[in-house]
């Protein structure tokens, strides 16, 4: 099925009336509690679907709309269930100042999340727009956690609007958060909270273009703790011990930063 038939659109008060809505039951694995709501548009406009997922798109008649709904149904795992008709589920990922949240490695409430069996597919294509997107900032987090914070306009890959997204991975391999948003001063604020709310004066960062947090581009070692030349983290109080079970580390530097 391509989710891309249908006219995209937002749904704004007033102009559209809800009809039904169904809720995503005993999903599969990596999957989140997708919701669907169906309903009309005002002034004869037709019908819309919205999947908290895919996005809401207008059809031009009843039957269309049915359709397509059955089509999204069938790209989850699980069984779905009629629900009360609320607005709140999908302002979740899909946020009222227009970001969405497209990943997050510790967190199913993502769009990642909704996308059901085209989950690879969407974020393959959805990564690759942002890799060829342009970075605007950039924040490197300490050189113990090889992590990161950075803002890059691309274009969407579904929509093919200018988005800017954020994002955040404090510890490389891990923690990985993205958003985008459709407004580059609203995402500039968020990239510049996101990096203030991020700073540690104990763990400074290698390199940041905000104002006034630390930065240190050496990146030493904390208080208590040493690198060790294989790469290793060891806290000072415990580095006889590791010295008694792997050997001396004849390069380390024991005293001092």
């Amino acid at each position: 099925m391509s989710v891309e038939r249908g006219e995209i659109i937002t749904l704004r008060g007033g102009q559209h009336r809800a009809v039904m809505q169904w809720a995503l039951r005993d999903f599969g694995p990596m999957d989140a509690s997708a919701q669907i709501q169906v309903g009309t548009l005002a002034a004869g406009r037709g019908w819309y679907v919205d999947h908290i997922g895919f996005g809401t798109r207008r059809f031009g008649d009843k039957r269309a709309a049915w359709t397509v709904t059955r089509q999204l149904m069938g790209l989850h795992e699980g069984h779905w269930e009629e629900a009360p008709v609320n607005r709140r589920p999908f302002l979740v990922v899909r946020r009222s100042d227009g970001s969405r949240v497209l990943y997050d490695q510790n967190d199913d409430e993502c769009l990642y999340s909704y996308w059901g069996e085209l989950k690879d597919r969407f974020w393959g294509r959805y990564t690759a727009a942002m890799n060829a997107g342009t970075k605007l900032r950039n924040t490197t987090t300490h050189k113990l956690f090889e992590g990161f914070i950075t803002l890059s306009e691309y274009t969407d890959p579904t929509e093919g609007t200018t988005r800017y997204v954020l994002e955040r991975a404090r510890e490389g391999g891990g923690d990985c958060r993205v958003i985008d948003y459709p407004d580059r001063e609203l995402a500039e604020t968020r990239y510049e909270q996101s990096v203030r709310g991020n700073a540690r004066r104990n763990y400074p960062y290698q390199s940041s273009d905000v104002d006034g947090v630390p930065v240190d581009s050496a990146s030493a070692d904390p208080p208590g703790i040493r690198r060790l030349p294989s790469g290793e983290i060891v806290a000072t109080a415990d580095l006889d011990e590791y010295e008694g079970l792997y050997g001396p580390v004849t390069d380390h530097h024991r005293g001092g930063q």
